[in-house]
């Protein structure tokens, strides 16, 4: 009996929105074993051999004289597929109730170099919320290809029974993933990004620890879906939508690899936080000055950034001290602080705009042109008091009009190509129906009223045109 473990509970088995309730069991130490499981195992992450260290077995003892110890083995065979089979239960009526569906796809691997592949289902319930499930978490034995990324997705969606009910799916930017997804979708190959991560961590002569291993929703990518079987529809009139975090992270790596003196100080930063990370001595010295130097994540742009602002953060005579320590120690000139300061400077907003898209309260596409014409206007304002990094201000204004250019004409009221990125007109729609926008980062970029009137007008007939 798959609910043999469980018993109702005034508090129930949440599956992170609404409780589910239990049946079938009475005795509190059946509640006991399904609170380790559900609070300890599954919500924190513990490992499963938890349950047999004797140390726990006596925690267990002093809070409740009634417990009787359970094995790793019981956890595993029984009690969490009972969980699984009832969260998946509650999981299928809730989508038999939905119209529509996003799914994000995304594959990685750990650090034992074995291949995942994550679905979650996102939509608004009937109250209005916005609700997120995790509907499948499977093994990926095989090569990425996008056949075979195509099939293990084709096949969760006819479990559910939702592949009709599909609107976007969401993808990071592997080369496989949007050969997958395309549906007659036009290909934005600046955006692709080699998938095999192996054949990167070759070439480069890294190791598997140099990557953080975790899900990483930033770094992903919209693609339309109107066909109701997963092969290609040429016919289709859809765009793909590029995700609005991992496009703006290109930008930053756009403007940083193209200004040479920036990345000669990024160099000594991250010789000095690999240091950092080996030397006992440089250790002991920071945390004399309750200091630490960031360890640097090739997968994440924003490493580079909080890198130089935690050497920035030490002080000067301080940072001179440190890299003394070091075997070939490196040399921070005045001038390559004067840098740090103003690429720091430079790239806080851009931080804080992807922390914030990271938030699992935030909808993500309402935020895109508001967070826009803010990065617009910083960059207009910041290079007035600029000695060394106006090109950086530059390389990313660049960028930005070009990876974003459907956003970008928009705002300056030019008409909108089919192929352009970022041409979708969703972007606008979702920010003005957002309350928490509306047309208020519109004062952002300071345009002469008719200039603003025109934009309003036109964002408007956006969404009149859609109804």
């Amino acid at each position: 009996n798959e609910h043999e473990y469980f018993t109702e509970d005034r508090n129930g088995i949440e599956d992170g929105h609404e409780p589910i309730d239990l049946t079938n069991i009475k005795e509190k130490e059946n509640r006991i074993i399904l609170s380790i499981t559900k609070n300890l195992i599954i919500r924190c992450n513990l490992p499963l051999n938890l349950v047999e260290k004797p140390a726990f077995r006596d925690f267990m003892k002093e809070c409740s004289l009634k417990y009787r110890p359970v094995s790793a083995k019981r956890l595993k065979h029984d009690i969490i597929p009972s969980l699984k089979s009832i969260v998946l239960t509650r999981i299928h009526e809730k989508l038999d109730t939905t119209d529509h569906v996003t799914l994000t796809v995304d594959i990685w691997s750990d650090r034992r170099c074995r291949s995942f592949i994550g679905i979650t289902c996102h939509f608004i319930d009937q109250n209005i919320n916005p609700q997120a499930y995790l509907i499948d978490f499977l093994r990926l034995k095989s090569f990425h290809t996008s056949e075979n990324i195509q099939q293990m997705t084709d096949e969760v969606l006819e479990r559910f029974n939702i592949k009709k009910k599909v609107f976007r799916i969401v993808t990071d930017n592997a080369s496989s993933m949007i050969k997958a997804y395309k549906f007659g979708l036009s290909f934005d190959t600046e955006n692709i990004e080699v998938d095999e991560r192996n054949q990167f961590i070759t070439e480069n002569g890294l190791t598997i620890e140099d990557f953080e291993e975790h899900f990483e929703p930033d770094d992903l990518q919209m693609v339309n879906m109107n066909s109701s079987d997963f092969g290609e529809n040429e016919d289709s009139p859809s765009v793909r939508l590029s995700c609005f975090a991992h496009t703006l992270q290109l930008c930053i790596r756009d403007g940083l690899k193209n200004v040479p003196y920036i990345s000669k100080v990024l160099e000594k930063c991250q010789i000095l936080g690999k240091c950092s990370n080996q030397s006992s001595k440089i250790a002991d010295v920071l945390e004399e000055l309750n200091k630490h130097i960031s360890k640097m994540n090739i997968t994440r742009w924003n490493s580079e950034y909080m890198l130089m602002k935690s050497i920035l953060s030490i002080g000067k005579n301080d940072l001179h001290s440190i890299v003394k320590l070091m075997d070939n120690p490196v040399t921070f000139l005045n001038n390559d602080l004067t840098i740090l300061e103003e690429v720091v400077d430079i790239l806080e907003p851009f931080n804080e705009i992807s922390i914030k898209c990271q938030s699992d309260t935030i909808v993500t596409v309402s935020i895109v042109v508001p967070a826009l014409a803010h990065c617009i206007t910083h960059l207009l304002e910041i290079r007035k008091k600029l000695s060394f990094c106006t090109k950086l201000v530059e390389q990313l204004h660049i960028s930005i009009g070009k990876r974003f250019s459907g956003i970008i004409h928009r705002l300056n009221l030019i008409n909108v190509e089919r192929n352009e990125p970022f041409n979708d007109p969703l972007y606008f729609m979702a920010t003005i129906l957002d309350p928490s926008f509306k047309f208020y980062w519109l004062r952002d970029l300071n345009l002469p009223i008719n200039n603003e009137n025109r934009l309003k007008q036109n964002i408007i007939q956006l969404i009149v045109d859609e109804i």
